[in-house]
């Protein structure tokens, strides 16, 4: 202790004799670290970047992706009721961002290729096509007429001859005038009196619960953005470019109804930094407001907290310097260790500053007290620090090199607030002090052993003892309940655009974004992995080059041969905005009669159909009440949206299917370059792309899948792979570096004590806070994610320092251990919680929901393990005795 104390007069002489000799090296120093930060720190958004690169799964994605080249694409989700219109936005956007080489390397949009455009239908199934046949068939004579005249009037009017017929007893008509009739009530359900999109052709003709109708209405243009290394978020500039044309396309009329949405890695790891950024930056100022706050009321006077918040943004200052210098950039993890410093770093300067001032109270002079204040608290301050910096230095000893990197930067950044303790923080007393008013001469108030609280608390250590034990056996359910949450979507912001779309893509079995990657040497092999693929129960379809060449062409072309012969008589002429007014009543009562005497005709001969006329007079009657309601107000806009809706793209669809009717036999050498090169490696290998029947981002489905497709190629990656592997990793390497974070403090701990048994004393209140903490997550539902389990070896390495101050303290001094927890001493641990739960609790205002959760789990440790400082342990102290 000799020792310690003569380090500690060398340290309180410097900066006594030449305080502003020590805050001038200091400020100079903060200003070159905060211009070298400026310069030259770099920010890793990719979590590829933060995974050990020597295991077999990086291995093998590394290989894909040289074969394969880059596929982290922004995906661009386009969604509408008209998949005709939705394909036009595809289109509008497709030729707009392909001359813009700037910010995209590639923009892939399959409805745009005139290989997709000419043997669309040839992908449908050949039941589908079957009952597109037997639809356009019965829509065939509406149809007609609707081509050479496409107009409400025109719809109606026909109907209602046709009907006539029908109800004069002409039958030959009826099929197709029911079916007529079926969608067109339909579209007036969907138009909801002009609120809703009016019905297109493809929800007449077509079964919208198919896939290849499911397909047209969610298209995706997936777009490889052209990455800025020098900016905070590389692909930053090209989802600003594509959200910017997305806009601008939305506002244009012909539009109405398209909604679009943009989602993948760049976009998720885009929101995900800026949302983290804007968090952290929030949070800081928050966390130093609450600490400034917490130091006023501890300290009674602004010239200390002065003094120490001076002393903790050197301390920050250095630290990015030295982060800087060490590892030069941050990551999705390491960024928060500034915030972690706050609650860290403030923690030696509050045992300095209160021991000073109960120095004061006894009587002592201003320097004497300082002196005091920092020698008694020198060996302390080492060894507590060295319990955290321990904690961090065990993150080096993983496999996962953002976590790794983390260990360094914070470990540096303990060690740098330390210096400052001991250098700055004494300068600046030494200067205060000279300014400080004799009645200012004031500490924290002290409580008495003897009071009330104190005897129920501390007057019965075996009943505190026992009733811990109780509980810590208690915490053992919730500690075997606490799972590991892989699903990186729960720790994005609620709401996110990105995070919505992704959800989609994984429910949509025609577009699913997110599968597992298998390569195949030749054809043959593709073949019969695909077989297996698809025949495992996780998997619900394999996309490869062989699946680019339709099956059953011939059935399937002879089927759009007769509907192309069905339609040879199907002319459509130019759409015409204007409506007939003044006819349009006439039109519609005599549409109305019609309908209603066919209704009448069938009820009458108790034929089933009568039930389906009678349902569509209902709608109609609602419709027509729509109308009415709007008649004064905008029933002839709603009309004109209605018929423009439904008629003025017909003449083109028309056209269209006209034209994917010629569809002629396709081989795998008709298949388009830019479609063959996303299949077929630079070595000739041959992808497939395995779609997973359920949503996947949780572990065990993600597990299973995997699995799965790994016993049919051990060599499988993609997406799903990393993401389960590198999760995997990271949740191990935290539970080693836990391991390895309390093996050291064992060490430190004998250490510093020189004594098992104090040892093994400062160990039990650990023990008892990390279950109480995990107690306090089950009770809250808070699950371990790859955000909050960096606070498992931390609180380990921050909450002992309670121990050491309190256990030190005890054992130099006179006193019981509840007069030392009521001490300066147990004020200092009690503040230090507070500031540390304000710096770390000050990440519960983020949106992003990994960085809310490091908070609240790291601010649920403290707590546990400050009740388990002030409790338990003074009762254990109480029983064990000095020696």
């Amino acid at each position: 202790m000799k020792e310690t104390a003569k380090r500690g007069s060398l340290l309180f002489s410097l900066s006594s004799r030449r305080p502003w000799l020590v805050l001038v090296i200091a400020l100079l120093l903060s200003v070159l670290s905060l211009w070298l930060t400026y310069q030259r720190m770099e920010f890793l958004t990719g979590r590829d970047d933060l995974m050990p690169q020597n295991t077999a799964f990086n291995r093998d994605f590394r290989e894909f992706r040289a074969d394969f080249g880059d596929m982290e694409e922004i995906a661009v989700v386009i969604e509408g009721n008209d998949p005709e219109r939705v394909g036009a936005f595809g289109n509008r956007l497709y030729d707009t961002l392909s001359k813009e080489p700037r910010y995209f390397s590639d923009v892939f949009y399959p409805y745009a290729l005139p290989f997709f455009q000419k043997n669309g239908l040839l992908f449908m199934p050949l039941e589908d096509i079957k009952e597109l046949r037997k639809n356009l068939s019965l829509a065939a004579p509406a149809l007609k007429a609707l081509a050479a005249s496409p107009s409400v009037q025109t719809l109606f009017t026909h109907l209602t001859r046709s009907m006539e017929r029908c109800a004069a007893g002409d039958e030959s008509q009826l099929p197709s005038v029911l079916f007529m009739l079926d969608k067109l009530g339909a579209g007036f359900q969907s138009f909801g009196g002009g609120k809703g999109a009016p019905p297109s052709m493809e929800t007449v003709f077509m079964n919208p619960d198919s896939s290849f109708a499911k397909a047209g209405r969610q298209q995706i243009l997936t777009v490889l953005p052209v990455r800025d290394m020098q900016g905070f978020v590389p692909a930053a500039g090209a989802i600003q470019k594509v959200r910017a044309e997305v806009a601008r396309l939305k506002a244009l009329p012909e539009f109405k109804g398209v909604t679009v949405g943009l989602t993948g890695t760049p976009v998720l790891e885009n929101e995900e930094m800026a949302t983290s950024q804007n968090d952290i930056a929030l949070a800081t100022a928050v966390s130093l407001v609450l600490t400034v706050i917490l130091l006023l009321l501890a300290f009674r006077g602004v010239l200390n907290v002065l003094a120490a918040m001076a002393s903790l943004l050197v301390a920050i200052s250095l630290s990015f310097g030295f982060a800087t210098l060490a590892v030069g950039h941050l990551n999705i993890l390491s960024m928060v260790f500034a915030v972690m410093l706050i609650g860290i770093g403030i923690e030696y300067g509050i045992q300095v500053v209160l021991r000073y001032q109960e120095e004061l109270n006894l009587g002592a002079g201003e320097l004497p007290a300082i002196k005091t204040g920092l020698e008694r608290n020198v060996w302390a301050i080492i060894m507590a620090a060295a319990t955290v910096a321990a904690a961090f230095l065990t993150f080096v000893l993983t496999d996962f090199k953002g976590i790794a990197e983390l260990g360094i930067i914070a470990a540096g950044g303990v060690a740098i607030c330390v210096l400052v303790t001991f250098t700055v923080l004494p300068a600046m007393l030494v200067l205060l002090s000279r300014h400080r008013k004799p009645h200012a001469r004031q500490g924290v108030t002290h409580f008495s052993e003897h009071g009330v609280v104190a005897r129920i608390v501390y007057g019965r250590p075996k009943l505190v003892i026992a009733v811990t034990a109780f509980c810590c056996l208690a915490s053992l359910y919730p500690l075997s309940r606490i799972a590991f949450d892989y699903n990186l979507m729960n720790l994005q912001a609620e709401g996110l655009e990105s995070v919505t779309y992704a959800y989609k893509l994984m429910k949509s079995k025609e577009n699913s974004g997110y599968f597992a990657v298998v390569t195949a040497k030749n054809e043959a092999e593709a073949r019969e992995k695909s077989a297996r693929l698809e025949a495992l129960p996780t998997v619900d379809h394999v996309v490869s080059l062989h699946t680019l060449v339709p099956d059953r062409q011939r059935e399937k072309l002879a089927e759009l041969a007769a509907i192309r012969s069905e339609l040879a008589d199907v002319k459509p002429a130019p759409y015409e905005e204007e409506l007939s007014l003044m006819e349009l009543p006439t039109v519609f009562e005599n549409f109305r009669n019609a309908a209603v005497a066919l209704k009448g005709k069938l009820e009458k001969e108790r034929r089933p159909e009568a039930k389906q006329v009678s349902s569509f007079v209902a709608i109609l009657d609602k419709f027509f009440a729509g109308l009415e309601k709007e008649r004064d107000k905008n029933a002839v806009g709603m009309l004109q949206e209605f018929q423009g809706g439904m008629f003025r793209e017909l003449p083109q669809k028309i056209e269209a299917l006209k034209q994917s009717l010629d569809a002629s036999p396709v081989t795998e050498a008709d298949i388009p370059a830019e479609l063959r090169s996303r299949f077929v490696g630079k070595s000739g290998r041959l992808l497939l792309q395995v779609a997973p029947k359920w949503e996947i981002f949780n572990r065990e489905p993600l597990e299973a899948f995997l699995n799965q497709v790994k016993s049919v190629d051990p060599h499988a990656t993609g997406q799903p792979v990393m993401v389960y592997e590198s999760m995997t990793i990271m949740r191990d390497a935290y539970r080693l570096a836990f391991i390895y974070a309390f093996a050291a403090i064992v060490v430190i701990l004998l250490v510093a004590f020189r004594s098992v048994k104090f040892a093994a004393i400062g160990l039990i209140p650990l023990i008892v806070g990390v279950l109480f903490m995990v107690s306090g997550m089950w009770l809250f539902g808070i699950d371990f994610n790859s955000a909050n389990i960096i606070v498992m070896p931390l609180v380990l390495g921050i909450a002992v320092d309670s121990g050491i101050y309190i256990i030190n303290r005890f054992r130099r001094e006179d006193g019981s251990a509840a007069a030392v927890v009521l001490s300066s001493t147990g004020v200092g641990v009690l503040l230090n919680t507070l500031t540390i739960m304000a710096s770390f609790g000050a990440l519960m205002v983020a949106h992003h929901q990994g960085v809310f959760s490091i908070g609240a789990v790291m601010s649920l440790g403290m707590v546990a393990c400050q009740l388990a400082f002030m409790v338990t342990l003074p009762a254990v102290l109480t029983l064990a005795g000095k020696r």
